[in-house]
C-alpha cells in the first residue's frame, strides 16, 4: 500500500514555500515543476499536492515512496513533517531517530556483550560478567599537595600533586553530582582496563529502556579511536563502526539528529593515544575529534575520553572543564574477584594463585594491571603454575604489550624491534637503580634524548609513560615505568648486553654491594635468567661480600635457580640457616637441592601453604637433607577440607630416621577450614610422623578452642599459641594444656591484670615449659611481678615476651632481670636466655 492522498494532502498544508526544493530532491526536473505551476497557477496548496501526487505515480512500491520522501523532507531540514507523517501513518524507517539508536544497540549486542580473554588475541573472549570494577581516582579541582618527593638526576625535588577523591567505578563515574562536569578525562597506563570499562557502558544501553546511563541520556556513540585511521571526523566513525553497511541512513540525516539531541548524547571517544597525529589535527570533516575535545562542537554532550597520561595535557589546553580520573587497575579485592572468575572451573587452581601473588610482594602489585592478572590467570590455567625462572614471565609480559600494538609483524621482527626499544629505554632505566644518590624511578624526558624514538615507542605500546608535574614555577615531563620490575628488567636487559665488553658489565656490577644489593634482588635476577654467563659474575660478585649471611644465601639460591645452570651451585656458600617464607623461596630451596651435596648441621625454616605441599614433599625425600640439624615447617590451614589428609600423605614419605628432625606447627588462621572431629585426628595421626607437633589458632572463637583442646586431650602438643582470642576472665577454659607442652602463646588475647592468676594456675610449678609469650595484653607491674616469680618455678624456661603490654620497659627490664637473671633482653620486651 502506498502514501494515501490524506497524507499528502497533510504534508501539502504544512510545506509551504519550500515545494519545490523537495520537488527537486525527489527526482522531479525543472520543466515538470514548471508544468505544474502552470497547470494550477492558483493556491500553492493545490500546486505541492498535484507535485507530490506526481511523483508518487512515478514510483513503484511503497516502501521505496516512503523511504524516499521521509529522505527528501529530512534533507530539506522539515524533520518536523516526518515525524508528524509517522504518527499518522504509523509508518517506520531510516528517518527516526529509534531507527538509529536501535540500530546502535543491534551493534553493540555484537561488540559489547563480552571483552578479551586474551592480551594479544582479540578473537578470544569472555563473557560482560567478566568485568570487575577498576580502582578510579578522581582529582578535586584546583587543589593540589606539594608533599610529594621525588629523586631526579639534579636532585631531589618537590612535586605538587593533585589531591583526588575515590570514585565507586561506574556508578559514580556517570552521577553529575559526584563528578560535577558533563566532560571526564579518563587517564590510565596501558592495561588499566580503560578499554574493558568503555564496553561496559556500551553494554548498559543494551538492556536498559529508551534512555540509557542512569536515566539521563538518549543515544550512546563509542567510538574506537583507534580504529580512525583516514578521518578525523566523528560523523564517519559512526558509519564506520557502528552501522550497519545496509543502512537507511545518511549522514546528513544522522547529523541532524545528533544536533537535534545535543544533550542527550554520550560519546565515549576510546584511545586518544591510539589515533595517528596526522588524522587528529586534520582540519577536515564535521564533528571533528580535537573540535569535540576541545568543546568546539556537541558542548552540550556528555563526553568520556580514555587515554594514556602523556595525551592528558593535549586534552586540558583546550578545554579546562574536564573532569579528570585516573584508572589505577583493581584494588587487591577485586584483582581476587577477577582471578577466581577466569579460574572458576577449578575454584582450588584460583585461591591457588592468589596465594601465591599475597606471597609474592611485586608480583601481587604489578597483578593490578588488569592485562597482567589476565596473563596470569592464563599462564597458571594452562601449567597450573608460573614460571620457574621469573625472567620467563616478564619476557612474556613484554611480548604482549608490544604485541598487542603492532599485531602486524612477524615473530622475527617483534622480537628484533621489541629489543632494541627495551635497550633504549634500558639504558636510562639502569642508570636510575643504580644512582650513587639512591635508586631513581622517575626520569626528566630530557634523558632519554639518544633514544627519543624508543621513548615515542614505548610509550606507545605501554612499557613507560609520561606525565607532567609541576615544580615551584618548573613545569616537568616526567617519565616512569609502568612498574618497578618493568623497569628492573629493562634495565637487566640493557645490563646484559654490556657483557659484549666484561669490564664494562664489571664496573656497572660494582655499583652494587653490601648497602643496596638485596635492593637490586630483581635486577640482578633478570640479568641471571638472561646470560649464564652474567649469572657467574654475579654469583662470585655476592659470594665476596659482607653482610646478612641468611639474606644474601637466599638470595643467591634465587639468582641460582632463574640462570638454570647446576655448575653454578658450586659458587654459593653453604648455609647454617636455611629461612623459606614464600613459594619462590621454597623453589629455590628445592633446585638448591638437587644440585648440591649434604647440607650437615642446618636448621631448614619453611612456611608452607597446601599449593606448596609437593615442593615439600620433595624437599624432605631429597638425599640433601638427611644430615639436617632441624626441619622447622609452618603449615597454614586454607579454607579446603581435604588437604588435611594430603599434608598427612606428604608427611608420611618422611622415612623414620629423620621423623626426630621434623617440628610443624599447624596453623589455623581465621578463615581456615576447621573441624574438631577432622583436626583432631589429623593431630593424633601427625604426632606419630614427626618429632614435635604444634598449634596455632588465630582469631577463632573460645568455643573452638576449648572445644579443639579437649579433643586433643592425650595427643602430644609441643607448642600451642592463640592469637587475638578474647581470653579475659576465660583463661581458666584453656586449661587442657598437655604436660608435654613446651611453649605456650597467648598474645593479644585481651587478658589483664585479673586474668594472671588464672593463668599462673594453668602452669604449675615444675611444668617443662620452654617459652612463654604473653605480648600485645595489658598488665601492671604487680601483675608482672607475680608472673615472673610464679616462673621461677619453671626451672627448663628459656624464653619470655612481654613486649607492647602497656608498661614502660625499663619497668619490665629491672622485674625480669631481678627474678629471671638467666633471661637476657635481646630486643624489646624479648627476653631470651643463652
Amino acid at each position: 500500500m502506498g502514501i494515501t492522498e490524506p497524507v499528502l494532502r497533510k504534508i501539502s498544508q504544512r510545506l509551504g514555500a519550500e515545494w519545490r526544493k523537495l520537488a527537486t530532491h525527489l527526482g522531479l526536473s525543472a520543466a515538470e515543476i514548471e508544468r505544474i505551476v502552470i497547470d494550477d497557477p492558483g493556491q500553492t496548496e493545490n500546486q505541492i499536492f498535484n507535485m507530490l501526487v506526481k511523483w508518487r505515480r512515478q514510483q513503484s512500491t511503497s516502501a521505496d515512496q516512503r523511504d524516499m520522501l521521509c529522505t527528501a523532507l529530512i534533507e530539506i531540514g522539515r524533520r518536523d513533517i516526518v515525524e508528524d507523517l509517522i504518527e499518522i501513518t504509523g509508518l517506520q524507517g531510516p528517518y527516526t531517530f529509534a531507527y538509529l539508536r536501535q540500530q546502535i544497540i543491534d551493534n553493540y549486542k555484537q561488540t559489547a556483550t563480552t571483552i578479551p580473554a586474551h592480551p594479544v588475541l582479540e578473537t578470544r573472549n569472555v563473557d560482560i560478567e567478566f568485568f570487575i570494577p577498576l580502582f578510579l581516582r578522581k582529582n578535586i579541582p584546583g587543589k593540589t599537595k606539594s608533599d610529594r618527593f621525588v629523586t631526579l638526576r639534579e636532585g631531589e625535588r618537590l612535586l605538587d600533586a593533585n589531591q583526588t577523591i575515590t570514585l565507586n567505578s561506574l556508578d559514580d563515574l556517570l552521577n553529575p553530582e559526584v563528578v560535577k562536569e558533563i566532560k571526564i578525562l579518563l587517564s590510565g597506563g596501558a592495561g588499566t582496563g580503560k578499554s574493558t570499562l568503555l564496553v561496559k557502558v556500551a553494554n548498559s544501553c543494551i538492556t536498559l529502556s529508551s534512555k540509557p546511563l542512569l536515566g539521563r541520556f538518549d543515544l550512546v556513540l563509542w567510538i574506537k579511536l583507534r580504529q580512525m585511521q583516514q578521518s578525523s571526523c566523528v560523523l564517519d566513525a559512526i558509519f564506520d563502526q557502528l552501522l550497519a553497511r545496509n543502512t537507511k541512513l545518511t549522514k546528513h540525516i544522522v547529523k541532524g539528529f545528533i544536533d537535534d539531541h545535543e544533550s542527550g548524547i554520550v560519546l565515549l571517544l576510546d584511545g586518544l593515544d591510539e589515533i595517528p597525529s596526522h588524522v587528529l589535527q586534520s582540519e577536515e570533516g564535521v564533528y571533528r575529534v580535537q573540535d569535540i575535545l576541545h568543546n568546539r562542537v556537541l558542548t552540550k554532550s556528555f563526553v568520556l575520553v580514555t587515554t594514556r597520561p602523556h595525551m592528558t595535557q593535549y586534552v586540558l589546553r583546550g578545554h579546562q572543564k574536564y573532569a579528570v580520573v585516573e584508572a589505577c587497575g583493581f584494588t587487591p579485592q577485586d584483582r581476587d574477584q577477577y582471578i577466581r572468575l577466569n579460574l572458576s572451573d577449578d575454584a582450588d587452581m584460583g585461591e591457588a594463585l592468589i596465594s601465591y601473588l599475597n606471597d609474592n610482594t611485586n608480583l601481587r602489585d604489578i597483578s593490578a594491571l588488569p592485562i597482567i592478572s589476565q596473563m596470569l590467570c592464563l599462564v597458571w590455567k594452562n601449567q597450573k603454575s608460573l614460571p620457574e625462572r621469573i625472567t620467563e614471565l616478564y619476557t612474556e609480559f613484554a611480548l604482549a604489550l608490544f604485541k598487542r600494538c603492532n599485531k602486524d609483524m612477524n615473530d622475527d621482527q617483534v622480537m628484533s624491534d621489541m629489543m632494541s626499544i627495551i635497550d633504549g629505554l634500558g639504558r636510562v632505566a639502569l642508570q636510575g637503580l643504580l644512582d650513587s644518590r639512591g635508586e631513581r624511578l622517575m626520569f626528566d624526558k630530557n634523558e632519554f634524548q639518544d633514544c627519543q624514538s624508543c621513548l615515542d615507542e614505548g610509550c606507545r605500546v605501554g612499557f613507560v609513560q609520561y606525565e607532567t608535574y609541576t615544580s615551584g614555577l618548573d613545569v616537568k615531563m616526567l617519565v616512569t615505568f609502568i612498574h618497578k620490575t618493568i623497569q628492573e628488567y629493562f634495565a637487566a636487559c640493557h645490563l646484559v648486553k654490556l657483557l659484549d665488553d666484561e669490564n664494562n658489565f664489571r664496573h656497572q656490577l660494582k655499583q652494587i654491594g653490601e648497602r643496596n644489593v638485596l635492593a637490586m634482588e630483581y635486577l640482578l635476577r633478570f640479568c641471571c635468567g638472561r646470560s649464564m654467563q652474567a649469572a657467574g659474575l654475579i654469583l662470585d660478585h655476592i659470594q665476596e661480600m659482607q653482610g646478612d649471611e641468611m639474606k644474601l644465601q637466599r638470595l643467591a639460591r634465587l639468582l641460582l635457580i632463574e640462570s638454570g645452570s647446576e655448575e653454578l651451585a658450586t659458587k654459593l656458600v653453604r648455609p647454617t640457616v636455611v629461612d623459606c617464607k614464600s613459594n619462590e623461596d621454597l623453589k629455590s630451596l628445592s633446585y638448591y637441592l638437587h644440585v648440591t651435596p649434604s647440607l650437615e648441621g642446618t636448621d631448614f625454616f619453611m612456611h608452607v601453604r597446601k599449593q606448596e605441599l609437593t615442593l615439600l614433599r620433595g624437599i624432605l625425600v631429597s638425599d640433601s637433607m638427611k644430615s639436617a640439624k632441624h626441619i622447622n615447617v609452618d603449615y597454614y590451614l586454607s579454607e579446603q577440607k581435604e588437604e588435611l589428609s594430603l599434608l598427612e600423605e606428604t608427611l608420611y614419605v618422611v622415612d623414620e630416621q629423620r621423623r626426630a628432625q621434623l617440628q610443624m606447627v599447624v596453623r589455623i588462621e581465621a578463615k581456615s577450614w576447621f573441624d574438631v572431629g577432622r583436626v583432631s585426628h589429623s593431630f593424633f595421626r601427625m604426632q606419630e610422623q614427626i618429632g614435635r607437633l604444634g598449634l596455632y589458632m588465630h582469631q577463632r572463637s573460645l568455643d573452638e578452642v576449648v572445644d579443639l583442646l579437649k579433643a586433643l586431650e592425650g595427643c602430644r602438643l609441643d607448642w600451642h599459641i592463640l592469637y587475638d582470642t578474647d581470653l579475659h576472665a576465660r583463661v581458666r577454659n584453656v586449661s587442657h594444656i598437655s604436660s608435654s607442652l613446651t611453649g605456650l602463646g597467648l598474645p593479644a588475647c585481651r587478658l589483664v591484670d585479673d586474668d594472671v592468676e588464672d593463668l599462673i594456675s594453668i602452669i604449675p610449678t615444675g611444668h617443662g615449659l620452654l617459652g612463654l609469650a604473653l605480648d600485645g595484653n595489658a598488665f601492671s607491674l604487680d601483675a608482672v611481678r607475680a608472673l615472673t616469680q610464679h616462673l621461677q618455678g619453671l626451672p627448663k624456661l628459656r624464653l619470655l615476651k612481654l613486649s607492647n603490654i602497656g608498661l614502660d620497659a625499663e619497668l619490665i627490664r629491672q622485674v625480669v632481670s631481678q627474678d629471671l637473671p638467666h633471661l637476657k633482653e635481646t630486643e624489646e620486651g624479648y627476653f631470651k636466655a643463652y
